[in-house]
């Protein structure tokens, strides 16, 4: 008896590590583990000081003002005494004074308390109206998102926070009226172990939820890591960025409804993270070529991660590179935001915004 068994404990074993070789080699191919970066592309840059994590950039185009969300992303992976008061911000740039001048001011209102924005959207009414959204990581309760009056100073009043169940790992929003807006989670589950394993299996479990002023309800399904979200000038269009699918996912959407119809699926090849909508529907994303050297920064200031820039022409259906640095000019981006001929970086645990050249010639990487 214990002859047949052996064999087959033997055939067991040797399936099981096949099945997770095989896993393992689909996962690291998904992240970029053996993506080959042949030559960096270059842009003239240079750095402002900020404070740690500007993860997310909104550009004011008729003001001249970007909004910039930080907070100290290791600080609180730490879990050190004293971390749960952590709080974040919101700061502004003032692009109309000479580059020279450009620096971040603080503009964080009082409320939350429980602060820790990460991706942010600038909404305009009608009549001129301003309002921010932000998505908040409090250290304490529900995922959140905020939403705050802007003055004619640019300064901060906080109007509401809208939790839901609905609302499982938020990641980005973009605001589409006073009250209403698109967000998206990353993950299907609250659980740190599950999402890992569910990383880890590619599996397209994250979703985007709507909410229209009163409710929420998810207004698309089955993505793998969602990511960035905006939509097209005329909001007619959103995008929505798989990272783990290195692809970008287009929707039609319903101006009455709110209702998000799939309309197509475009392969990059990169990681792509935070998507800016330029005034002229040409879209800006950061991107990660190497997920898994991005995982070893965020552990380690001095493990560098590949950022790049990557630049799409929906009207003459385009795409490219106009920005691919190995890491040591910036690691771990997360924000493209364009600002005419120049472009500002956001990054997710560093200090700095990088103020580079927009190139206007796309590339292959």
């Amino acid at each position: 008896m214990s002859g047949r068994i052996l064999p087959i404990v033997g055939y067991v074993a040797l399936a099981l590590v096949v099945v997770a070789s095989v896993l393992t080699w689909r996962f690291l191919s998904a992240a970029g583990y053996f993506t080959g970066i042949r030559q960096e592309i270059m842009a003239d840059c240079r750095a402002i000081p900020a404070v740690p994590g500007p993860e997310d950039i909104a550009i004011d185009h008729e003001r001249g003002i970007a909004y910039v969300s930080a907070y100290d992303r290791r600080a609180v992976m730490s879990a050190e005494p004293g971390t749960d008061a952590v709080r974040g911000g919101i700061y502004t740039i003032d692009l109309t004074a000479p580059q020279a001048d450009w620096a971040l001011r603080p503009v964080t209102a009082p409320e939350p308390q429980d602060f820790r924005p990460h991706g942010i959207s600038l909404y305009v009414g009608p009549d001129g109206a301003r309002r921010l959204f932000a998505v908040n990581h409090p250290a304490a309760g529900p995922e959140t998102i905020e939403i705050f009056e802007i003055a004619g100073d640019s300064s901060l009043s906080h109007v509401r926070s809208v939790t839901s169940d609905a609302f499982i790992s938020l990641n980005d929003v973009v605001g589409v009226g006073p009250e209403s807006f698109y967000t998206t989670n990353d993950h299907g589950s609250r659980s740190g172990f599950t999402n890992t394993v569910t990383d880890f299996l590619l599996l397209r479990n994250s979703t985007v939820v709507y909410f229209d002023g009163e409710k929420a309800e998810t207004a698309a399904d089955t993505i793998l890591y969602a990511n960035g979200i905006n939509m097209s000038p005329g909001g007619e269009t959103v995008y929505v960025a798989s990272a783990l699918g290195m692809s970008l996912y287009i929707y039609d959407r319903d101006r009455e409804t709110g209702a998000l119809t799939g309309r197509d699926n475009v392969r990059l090849g990169t990681g792509i993270d935070n998507i800016d909508v330029q005034p002229d529907g040409t879209l800006l994303i950061g991107a990660h070529p190497d997920i898994i050297a991005f995982l070893s920064h965020a552990s380690d200031p001095s493990e560098l991660s590949p950022s790049q820039v990557v630049r799409i022409d929906p009207q003459e259906k385009k795409a490219g590179t106009i920005y691919l640095n190995l890491g040591e000019e910036i690691s771990g981006i997360s924000v493209a935001a364009g600002y005419g001929d120049v472009m500002l970086l956001g990054q997710v645990f560093q200090p700095e915004v990088l103020v580079c050249s927009q190139s206007a010639e796309l590339k292959s990487y």
